[in-house]
């Protein structure tokens, strides 16, 4: 794909290949899941709080229209660029129990996975991608998404569109 480029989804090849898209999205969905609590072997609602977490954290700055250079990698982020998450954000962003999030919440800051920000709420700790040996972990989530997305291309399902 060259700059400028884009990918969008076809609706005819949708609806012309819903089980094979239902099942690339599903298996990928669970290659997600497999990889993610197969790593630190924590409990599932755990990983889900953890990539809620970690989603909302950097929120403010992938909303950017241009990510910094300096920090699409591993760079640690400065705080101003970081958003604390309450433990309420974290329930509706997961539909899970507000008592559910505060237990596990709690167990993931004692366990040094999480951290109370002096702001609000909580964050993953400055540097995890390297400290917990997260490398691998992302270059298998990408292998399977890039299979997902060849399947859905030799599909029709999606396109890529040239500028």
């Amino acid at each position: 794909m060259a700059a400028g480029d884009r990918v969008a989804t076809v609706p005819e090849g949708m609806s012309d290949h819903w089980r094979t898209a239902m099942f690339a999205l599903t298996n990928l969905f669970l290659s997600m899941h497999r990889t993610f609590t197969g790593h630190d072997g924590e409990s599932p609602t755990a990983v889900l709080i953890y990539c809620t977490v970690s989603v909302g954290n950097i929120q403010k700055l992938m909303r950017e229209r241009s990510v910094p250079r300096e920090f699409t990698a591993t760079a640690i982020l400065p705080r101003e660029w970081v958003v604390p998450m309450s433990r309420s954000a974290i329930a509706a962003a997961t539909g899970l129990a507000r008592e559910t999030v505060r237990r596990h919440v709690a167990q993931m800051i004692e366990t040094g996975l999480l951290i109370e920000d002096p702001r609000g709420g909580v964050t993953v700790v400055p540097g995890a991608i390297q400290t917990r040996a997260l490398e691998p972990l992302l270059e298998t989530l990408v292998t399977e998404f890039s299979r997902t997305a060849d399947a859905l291309l030799r599909a029709g399902v999606i396109e890529v569109q040239t500028s």
